[in-house]
């Protein structure tokens, strides 16, 4: 009996279909679905119908892979990690408010927070996993905590609570407050959360 795997040809797909953006929409459902931790490179390939080495073709990962077909821009969490552990430990927090913050700021980000929290819990749940795994357990793990996870889920739930009050819900107070301004709070939570011993 033929499987499926043996039943569809691999490589590209026949014809002229948008074969990325085919990869790009599956991954963007499934990520919603099913949040940040739980999808996997050959789970996108399957909700595609494409053959796995398509998808390591068109991304070089699977952060590229959520940031490209979720938020619509290309962004490398590790290009920051340098400058968030950079300088003096007693900072780390308020680097990190501060860079995440402002990257918020940034042409397109407020556009899809404002169409993403209110209408899916399960894709803001795929943004908090995707800053947690990806941006907060290097960083903690840096610091040598044995419970990495739990605190960089901890710093990525603050962070971004911070920027869903002031960007999406539009809480007056918040949402006239600067990222610089907002950094040294958040900064503190962050700081807590990643850095100190508790």
């Amino acid at each position: 009996m033929a499987t499926n795997a043996a039943a569809r040809p691999r490589g590209r797909r026949p014809g002229h279909d948008d074969t990325k953006g085919t990869i790009r929409n599956a991954a963007a459902r499934l990520f919603h679905q099913e949040g940040y931790d739980k999808v996997s490179l050959r789970a996108v390939a399957r909700e595609a119908g494409v053959d796995p080495a398509l998808v390591h073709h068109y991304f070089t990962s699977k952060v590229d892979l959520f940031t490209l077909s979720v938020m619509g821009t290309t962004w490398d969490p590790a290009d920051h990690l340098t400058e968030v552990l950079g300088g003096p430990p007693d900072q780390v927090g308020r680097r990190a408010a501060r860079i995440f913050l402002e990257l918020h700021d940034q042409p397109g980000y407020e556009e899809y927070l404002g169409g993403l929290v209110p209408a899916q819990v399960t894709g803001s749940r795929a943004m908090t996993e995707m800053v947690a795994r990806e941006v907060f357990v290097p960083v903690a793990t840096h610091f040598g905590h044995a419970n990495a996870v739990l605190r960089a889920q901890l710093a990525a739930t603050a962070l971004l609570g911070a920027v869903v009050g002031r960007d999406t819900l539009r809480l007056p107070a918040l949402a006239a407050a600067s990222a610089r301004t907002l950094a040294g709070p958040v900064g503190h939570t962050l700081q807590h959360y990643l850095v100190e011993p508790w």
